[in-house]
């Protein structure tokens, strides 16, 4: 571990406390860089995260009134945020340093709309009742034998031949009632069966997810911090260690092949995203449940104060509610550099005689996000997406 001592660092108690000076008048300055974090320490870009809202919040607003025209578009949008959700936790394998990149509270709102489309469409196209109808065959049994007897059988040419007539009483069972098909498209060759098919496939997947990156996400929050990689060019060429504002001393790992040098800090925001990640998930499968619970006891017509109860309502809040806070830390964490490491710095390099220079450390943006949410959630595709340079 290097010391600032080592660095030709002087360390003195000033006023605000401890405090390090600069080094020797004649130290070389270079521009400012950007410190962004390295594969998979990025949440979601807050651009990505306006697109999403724009397109959710009209679509929840729909499937209040009309959600009969928007099916399709919540299937899509289902296995969408599914396939980025396991793409996540395949490239990331749930190291809990990529928490920002994996978590999966985005789900709350795709599980909401799965239980809405398959609860309602259940309900209008009787397909519970037709499937019945439509596996258990056909019965006929009979009501009762009532005899006929010749009452008079004094006025028969032969006593001992009295007519029996056998007449039986045939009542309809419910499966030969008549049938509500006719109000209905048919059953296996039609698409509401399908649909109700996709969207129960879809909602065991999202719970599934669900459950697993909870457990992942409950298994590292009992861990200490990790130690998260932060990366700018600023620490190449040759860098050996940076000396923060704070007299905090990091080594820089040489990573010569992408161009950039990278430091390990401690992840404070990460931490707080795992605990984040195990309330929030905890509390989305509960309102997911009550929902649930809610739309499988609840009639369609049902409705509380003019509102309808067969809506999805503690989700489709929740849901808004999760991608607005995404939204929002998106942004911050696009704007600050991360807790432990100051704007000024101090690099060390050793290319033969060892040099220092003074830089200045700027905030990644949102190219910054972008690059380390898209690594982390690619980064399992190897040279298919950074290309072969990668290797």
């Amino acid at each position: 571990m290097f010391r600032p001592e080592d660095m030709g660092v002087r360390v003195k108690n000033g006023e605000t406390g401890l405090s390090c000076l600069a080094f020797d008048p004649n130290k070389l300055s270079i521009m400012a860089q950007a410190l962004r974090a390295a594969k998979g320490g990025a949440l979601v870009p807050w651009v990505y995260s306006i697109v999403i809202l724009l397109v959710h919040i009209p679509v929840v607003i729909i499937r209040v009134v009309k959600w009969e025209s928007v099916q399709t578009w919540c299937l899509g949008a289902t296995v969408f945020t599914i396939a980025i959700t396991a793409q996540a936790f395949a490239s990331t394998k749930f190291r809990s340093e990529k928490i920002l990149t994996w978590t999966p509270l985005l789900l709350v709102i795709d599980a909401g709309s799965m239980a809405q489309v398959l609860f309602l469409i259940v309900e209008d196209y009787e397909l519970l009742t037709r499937l019945k109808r439509a596996i258990t065959p056909p019965r006929v049994k009979p009501f009762g034998e009532p005899f006929l007897r010749d009452e008079e059988p004094s006025k028969s040419a032969d006593p001992e031949r009295t007519v029996l007539v056998d007449l039986r009483t045939v009542s309809p069972t419910k499966s030969t009632a008549l049938p509500t098909d006719c109000t209905h498209p048919p059953l296996f060759t039609s698409k509401p069966l399908y649909i109700a098919l996709t969207s129960a496939l879809l909602l065991i997947s999202v719970f599934a997810l669900q459950f697993l990156g909870l457990h992942h996400a409950v298994n590292a929050a009992k861990q200490s911090a990790p130690s998260v990689s932060w990366c700018s060019p600023i620490f190449q060429p040759f860098g050996v260690a940076v000396l923060d504002g704070n007299c905090n001393v990091w080594p820089i790992l040489q990573t010569f092949a992408k161009g950039v040098g990278c430091i390990l800090i401690p992840g404070n925001q990460q931490m707080a995203w795992l605990k984040a990640t195990v309330a929030g998930t905890g509390i989305s499968i509960a309102l997911e449940l009550a929902d649930i619970c809610i739309l499988a006891t609840v009639h369609s017509g049902t409705r509380w104060r003019g509102i309808k109860m067969r809506r999805p309502w503690f989700t489709m809040f929740s849901g808004v509610a999760v991608l607005g806070l995404i939204l929002v830390f998106g942004v911050v964490y696009s704007t600050i550099l991360p807790p432990g490491i100051s704007e000024k710095v101090w690099i060390v390099t050793e290319a033969g005689a060892v040099t220092v220079y003074e830089g200045e450390l700027g905030t990644a943006g949102l190219r910054g996000a972008m690059i380390g949410w898209n690594d982390g959630v690619f980064q399992g595709w190897g040279t298919t997406y950074f290309g072969s340079w990668a290797v």
